[in-house]
């Protein structure tokens, strides 16, 4: 046996490389030269039906591959309070424009009415859920047990000298221990239900603190632009020469006084109500709109009760007016 030099084995494997790439090459320019000329004898009506099949595989190849990633989002519900929005607000404008036909078609105008949502925000925090409740106690139990150890100067930054919790580095103090110490610190913290919530008291802003309450009227029968007596906010007709901010003012001045302190957040209505009269009411006009515009408690300030307009009154959650109008109403 002759054994060869590396670099000649190395140059004869080149060399049948070079061979293989060379006869690959010559079959594919083979088949390209083959199709093309199959494509030539064809038709143009066939080559059409050709590409068109080519196009329908390909789309059909795209749909199967988009239902096989299938997702877990893909599969969830989609524009859920969406949908129940428009199912409640599509209903109701479908309703609203009927009602303004109707009007044309028996020459009657509507009553302009407007009606002031006058707002006092929340003065304390809302109670936390159960789950936040849930999270600071795990969060401070973490800290406590595998949380990082900071030097002195940061951890008793912004406290005094003489408070209790400045010895500690490494304490983790939840609102609870918080308030213990503060507490001892002289601080008294508000309540978060006063006396007019256990006794019932509407008549006050010292209730419902957590959440907002509305000035609510009963207006008399002399006074109330619907000829009803129940609970509402105060409403007024308006006057030819008045916008709707301008009436909303006076409804609440003429009702409850003008010691009592409100600013307008904007010159729009918050909504409308379309309200018609009975098909026997013998009536000028077709209906009632109400227009509903939100005005914000700026100070407490004083209510001046006119008994010539208001039967009675008081601050009222959405939750008591919802239940006073539903009780009302039957």
């Amino acid at each position: 046996r002759i054994s060869l030099p590396s670099s000649l084995l190395s140059e004869s494997v080149c060399f049948k490389q070079e061979q293989q790439q060379q006869q690959s090459l010559t079959i594919r320019e083979f088949g390209s030269s083959k199709n093309k000329k199959e494509e030539a004898t064809l038709s143009y009506d066939e080559r059409k039906a050709a590409a068109k099949e080519k196009r329908r595989q390909l789309h059909q190849t795209k749909v199967n591959r988009l239902n096989s990633l299938k997702t877990r989002r893909s599969n969830s519900p989609k524009d859920v309070q969406k949908t129940k929005f428009h199912s409640y607000f599509d209903t109701l404008r479908r309703r609203d424009e009927y009602l303004d036909r109707k009007a044309r078609r028996c020459g009657k105008p509507w009553k302009v009415l407007v009606s002031a949502v006058v707002e006092r925000l929340p003065v304390v925090t809302p109670d936390a859920p159960q789950w936040e409740e849930e999270y600071w106690e795990m969060k401070s139990m973490l800290m406590e047990n595998s949380g990082k150890e900071f030097p002195m100067e940061l951890a008793n930054a912004g406290l005094s000298a003489t408070s209790s919790m400045a010895g500690d580095t490494n304490a983790v103090y939840d609102r609870d221990d918080l308030l213990e110490q503060l507490k001892k610190q002289g601080f008294t913290p508000a309540p978060r239900e006063t006396e007019a919530d256990r006794t019932g008291q509407i008549q006050t802003l010292d209730r419902q603190l957590k959440t907002r309450v509305y000035l609510a009227i009963v207006p008399s029968s002399a006074s109330s632009s619907t000829n009803t007596q129940q609970w509402s906010f105060p409403t007024v007709q308006v006057n030819d020469d008045e916008t709707l901010l301008s009436a909303a003012k006076r409804s609440i001045t003429s009702s409850i006084g003008t010691k009592l302190e409100f600013w307008t957040p904007s010159n729009c209505p918050l909504g409308v109500q379309l309200t018609p009269y009975e098909e026997e009411e013998d009536s000028e006009y077709f209906g009632t709109k109400t227009f509903f515009i939100k005005v914000q408690l700026d100070d407490e300030g004083t209510i001046e009760e006119n008994e010539n307009v208001v039967q009675d009154w008081g601050w009222l959650t959405r939750e008591e007016m919802t239940e006073k109008v539903a009780v009302e109403q039957g």
